[in-house]
Protein backbone atom coordinates (compact mmCIF):
# COMPACT_ATOMS: atom_id res chain seq x y z
CA UNK A 1 0.00 0.00 0.00
CA UNK A 2 1.55 3.21 -1.15
CA UNK A 3 0.72 5.58 1.67
CA UNK A 4 1.57 3.64 4.77
CA UNK A 5 4.62 2.03 3.35
CA UNK A 6 5.97 5.29 2.01
CA UNK A 7 7.14 6.00 5.54
CA UNK A 8 9.58 3.15 5.17
CA UNK A 9 9.93 2.51 1.45
CA UNK A 10 10.43 4.89 -1.44
CA UNK A 11 8.72 2.50 -3.80
CA UNK A 12 5.62 3.09 -1.67
CA UNK A 13 5.32 2.69 0.62
CA UNK A 14 6.32 2.83 6.38
CA UNK A 15 5.96 1.86 8.78
CA UNK A 16 3.29 -0.40 9.34
CA UNK A 17 2.29 -3.14 6.94
CA UNK A 18 1.55 -3.84 3.33
CA UNK A 19 -2.22 -3.62 3.22
CA UNK A 20 -4.22 -4.78 0.22
CA UNK A 21 -5.51 -1.81 -1.77
CA UNK A 22 -8.73 -1.76 -3.78
CA UNK A 23 -8.37 1.30 -5.99
CA UNK A 24 -10.95 3.13 -8.08
CA UNK A 25 -9.90 2.99 -11.73
CA UNK A 26 -10.91 5.96 -13.86
CA UNK A 27 -10.81 6.59 -17.59
CA UNK A 28 -7.48 7.50 -19.15
CA UNK A 29 -5.34 5.27 -16.91
CA UNK A 30 -6.01 7.24 -13.72
CA UNK A 31 -6.44 5.49 -10.38
CA UNK A 32 -7.44 6.77 -6.93
CA UNK A 33 -7.19 4.94 -3.60
CA UNK A 34 -7.86 6.02 -0.02
CA UNK A 35 -6.85 4.58 3.33
CA UNK A 36 -7.32 5.08 7.06
CA UNK A 37 -5.47 3.47 9.97
CA UNK A 38 -5.74 3.22 13.72
CA UNK A 39 -2.41 2.22 15.29
CA UNK A 40 -1.25 1.76 18.86
CA UNK A 41 2.04 3.50 18.07
CA UNK A 42 3.32 5.65 15.19
CA UNK A 43 6.73 4.19 14.34
CA UNK A 44 9.02 5.84 11.80
CA UNK A 45 12.43 4.30 11.11
CA UNK A 46 12.56 2.61 14.49
CA UNK A 47 11.40 5.65 16.47
CA UNK A 48 8.03 6.16 18.16
CA UNK A 49 6.65 9.53 17.07
CA UNK A 50 3.53 9.20 19.22
CA UNK A 51 5.27 8.59 22.56
CA UNK A 52 4.15 4.94 22.47
CA UNK A 53 0.53 6.10 22.22
CA UNK A 54 -2.34 5.72 19.76
CA UNK A 55 -2.18 7.52 16.40
CA UNK A 56 -4.80 8.16 13.74
CA UNK A 57 -3.65 8.09 10.13
CA UNK A 58 -5.06 8.36 6.63
CA UNK A 59 -4.36 9.40 3.10
CA UNK A 60 -5.30 9.57 -0.56
CA UNK A 61 -3.15 8.25 -3.42
CA UNK A 62 -3.23 8.95 -7.15
CA UNK A 63 -1.47 6.84 -9.79
CA UNK A 64 -1.37 6.89 -13.59
CA UNK A 65 -0.54 4.11 -16.04
CA UNK A 66 2.44 6.19 -17.20
CA UNK A 67 4.12 5.63 -13.81
CA UNK A 68 3.41 9.05 -12.32
CA UNK A 69 1.99 9.07 -8.80
CA UNK A 70 1.17 11.55 -6.04
CA UNK A 71 -0.53 11.55 -2.69
CA UNK A 72 -1.16 13.11 0.67
CA UNK A 73 -0.96 11.36 4.05
CA UNK A 74 -1.54 12.61 7.59
CA UNK A 75 -0.98 11.29 11.09
CA UNK A 76 -1.39 12.47 14.65
CA UNK A 77 1.79 12.44 16.70
CA UNK A 78 3.03 13.49 20.13
CA UNK A 79 5.40 16.39 20.78
CA UNK A 80 6.40 16.75 24.42
CA UNK A 81 2.95 15.72 25.61
CA UNK A 82 1.00 17.73 23.03
CA UNK A 83 -0.97 16.09 20.22
CA UNK A 84 0.10 17.46 16.83
CA UNK A 85 -0.58 16.73 13.16
CA UNK A 86 1.92 15.69 10.50
CA UNK A 87 0.94 16.10 6.85
CA UNK A 88 3.05 14.59 4.05
CA UNK A 89 2.79 15.43 0.36
CA UNK A 90 4.65 13.25 -2.10
CA UNK A 91 5.01 12.46 -5.75
CA UNK A 92 7.26 10.69 -8.17
CA UNK A 93 7.66 8.44 -11.16
CA UNK A 94 8.08 4.69 -11.25
CA UNK A 95 8.85 2.47 -14.22
CA UNK A 96 9.61 -1.18 -14.88
CA UNK A 97 12.81 -2.28 -16.57
CA UNK A 98 11.45 -5.83 -16.88
CA UNK A 99 9.06 -8.12 -14.98
CA UNK A 100 11.44 -8.37 -12.01
CA UNK A 101 13.09 -4.94 -11.80
CA UNK A 102 11.52 -1.50 -11.34
CA UNK A 103 12.83 1.96 -10.46
CA UNK A 104 11.21 4.78 -8.49
CA UNK A 105 12.28 8.42 -8.10
CA UNK A 106 10.46 11.12 -6.19
CA UNK A 107 10.19 13.38 -3.18
CA UNK A 108 8.18 13.78 -0.01
CA UNK A 109 7.43 16.99 1.88
CA UNK A 110 7.01 16.57 5.64
CA UNK A 111 4.86 19.32 7.13
CA UNK A 112 4.32 19.65 10.89
CA UNK A 113 1.31 21.83 11.68
CA UNK A 114 1.82 24.53 14.32
CA UNK A 115 5.35 23.52 15.32
CA UNK A 116 7.41 23.94 12.14
CA UNK A 117 10.51 21.95 11.27
CA UNK A 118 9.18 21.14 7.80
CA UNK A 119 11.54 19.39 5.45
CA UNK A 120 11.79 17.81 2.00
CA UNK A 121 13.30 14.38 1.35
CA UNK A 122 14.34 13.07 -2.06
CA UNK A 123 14.62 9.41 -2.93
CA UNK A 124 15.54 6.86 -5.54
CA UNK A 125 14.36 3.28 -5.15
CA UNK A 126 15.00 -0.04 -6.82
CA UNK A 127 12.72 -3.08 -6.56
CA UNK A 128 14.71 -6.17 -7.49
CA UNK A 129 12.92 -9.53 -7.58
CA UNK A 130 10.58 -8.42 -4.80
CA UNK A 131 13.29 -6.87 -2.63
CA UNK A 132 12.72 -3.14 -2.25
CA UNK A 133 15.71 -0.87 -1.71
CA UNK A 134 15.78 2.91 -1.45
CA UNK A 135 18.16 5.77 -0.75
CA UNK A 136 16.77 9.02 0.72
CA UNK A 137 18.31 12.43 1.33
CA UNK A 138 16.77 14.93 3.75
CA UNK A 139 17.82 18.40 2.59
CA UNK A 140 17.04 20.10 5.93
CA UNK A 141 18.60 17.53 8.25
CA UNK A 142 21.38 16.94 5.70
CA UNK A 143 21.14 13.22 6.29
CA UNK A 144 21.11 10.09 4.12
CA UNK A 145 18.90 7.09 4.83
CA UNK A 146 19.22 3.74 3.06
CA UNK A 147 16.81 0.85 3.49
CA UNK A 148 15.87 -2.65 2.40
CA UNK A 149 12.31 -4.03 2.59
CA UNK A 150 10.96 -7.49 1.84
CA UNK A 151 7.47 -9.01 2.10
CA UNK A 152 6.91 -12.74 2.59
CA UNK A 153 3.51 -14.30 1.89
CA UNK A 154 3.11 -17.10 4.44
CA UNK A 155 -0.38 -18.08 3.30
CA UNK A 156 -2.90 -16.18 1.19
CA UNK A 157 -4.14 -13.98 4.10
CA UNK A 158 -0.97 -14.02 6.24
CA UNK A 159 2.23 -12.13 5.44
CA UNK A 160 5.43 -10.87 7.07
CA UNK A 161 7.10 -7.55 6.22
CA UNK A 162 10.80 -7.09 7.03
CA UNK A 163 12.64 -3.76 7.11
CA UNK A 164 16.22 -2.67 7.73
CA UNK A 165 17.57 0.86 7.47
CA UNK A 166 20.65 2.94 8.18
CA UNK A 167 20.81 6.71 8.69
CA UNK A 168 24.03 8.61 8.01
CA UNK A 169 24.00 12.36 8.69
CA UNK A 170 26.55 14.62 6.99
CA UNK A 171 27.71 15.48 10.53
CA UNK A 172 27.58 13.13 13.51
CA UNK A 173 27.24 9.39 13.97
CA UNK A 174 24.96 7.12 12.01
CA UNK A 175 22.57 4.48 13.35
CA UNK A 176 20.56 1.54 12.07
CA UNK A 177 17.03 0.28 12.69
CA UNK A 178 15.19 -2.98 12.11
CA UNK A 179 11.49 -3.83 12.01
CA UNK A 180 9.35 -6.92 11.47
CA UNK A 181 5.59 -6.83 10.97
CA UNK A 182 3.11 -9.71 10.78
CA UNK A 183 -0.12 -8.91 8.95
CA UNK A 184 -3.40 -10.66 8.26
CA UNK A 185 -5.74 -9.73 5.42
CA UNK A 186 -9.16 -9.99 7.03
CA UNK A 187 -10.86 -8.62 3.91
CA UNK A 188 -9.53 -7.12 0.66
CA UNK A 189 -10.13 -3.74 2.30
CA UNK A 190 -9.00 -4.54 5.85
CA UNK A 191 -5.58 -5.49 7.25
CA UNK A 192 -4.69 -6.30 10.85
CA UNK A 193 -1.02 -6.22 11.83
CA UNK A 194 1.46 -6.23 14.69
CA UNK A 195 5.13 -5.30 14.60
CA UNK A 196 8.28 -4.73 16.61
CA UNK A 197 11.06 -2.24 15.85
CA UNK A 198 14.65 -2.00 17.07
CA UNK A 199 16.68 1.19 17.01
CA UNK A 200 20.41 1.12 17.68
CA UNK A 201 20.27 4.04 20.12
CA UNK A 202 16.72 3.81 21.56
CA UNK A 203 14.47 1.32 23.32
CA UNK A 204 12.54 -1.28 21.36
CA UNK A 205 9.05 -0.21 20.33
CA UNK A 206 5.93 -2.09 19.23
CA UNK A 207 2.74 -1.54 17.26
CA UNK A 208 -0.61 -3.18 16.55
CA UNK A 209 -3.01 -1.65 14.10
CA UNK A 210 -5.77 -1.93 11.55
CA UNK A 211 -5.88 -0.35 8.09
CA UNK A 212 -8.95 0.21 5.95
CA UNK A 213 -8.34 0.86 2.27
CA UNK A 214 -10.33 1.41 -0.87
Amino acid sequence: MMTTLFKTSAVAALVMASASVCAVELDGGHEISVNASLVSNYIFRGVSLSDEDVAYQGGVDYAHDSGLYAGIWASSYDLEGDDEIEIDWYGGYTFAINDDVSVDVGAIRYYYADVGGHTTEWHVGLDLYGIGTALHYDQTLESWYGEVNYDINITEPLYVSLHGGYAEPDKGDGFYDLMATVGYVVHPNIDLYAGAAYHEELDDTYVVGVTFSY
